[in-house]
């Protein structure tokens, strides 16, 4: 008798918590790798667009299940420097691309990034909310951030999963 007892307490709080897992697991998910294809830039006051990147810009955003992230962009139209490379060169490299490595965690539709390492130091320790959207094997992803300026600039991306 105690053992039916006890084999029945054990099979409802296995099945409760199958049930939770299996509702986390059907929800799209964000774990994986995604290759760009849009990435605009727009001043929030004037609503000036550019994209820094090209209208066809390269590269990849990957999230681990782990809770790390790391996104590198760069402008599909750059070239390689003719002989060796000058600081004229560098810097157009460095214009042309954007990278940053940190760690992330999901809050309903917002991802919350914290920057370990970026390409622009500036960028380096901050914590950024970005809205997320998966429709598929679309991901859309937008944040709003204080410009040098004073302003509000808002980044918004696409991407296609890639694995």
């Amino acid at each position: 008798m105690k053992y039916s007892l006890a084999v029945a307490a054990l099979s409802v709080l296995l099945i409760s918590s199958t049930d939770y897992s299996e509702a986390q697991s059907s929800a799209p998910s964000i774990v994986g790798v995604w290759k760009i294809t849009s990435f605009v830039r727009k001043e929030v006051d004037s609503g000036k667009t550019s994209m820094p990147y090209g209208e066809k810009p390269t590269g990849y955003r990957m999230h681990t299940s782990g809770g790390y992230v790391s996104y590198l962009f760069a402008a599909s139209d750059r070239k390689t420097a003719a002989g060796s490379m000058t600081d004229a060169d560098r810097a157009q490299f460095f214009n042309t691309m954007t990278a940053a490595v940190g760690t992330y965690k999901i809050e309903t539709d917002n991802v919350l990034f914290h920057v370990d390492e970026a390409t622009n130091p500036g960028f380096v320790g901050q914590n950024l909310t970005y809205k997320f959207k998966i429709d598929g094997q679309k991901l859309s992803m937008a944040t709003t951030i204080k410009s040098a300026t004073g302003g509000e600039v808002e980044f918004l991306s696409t991407y296609e999963r890639a694995e």
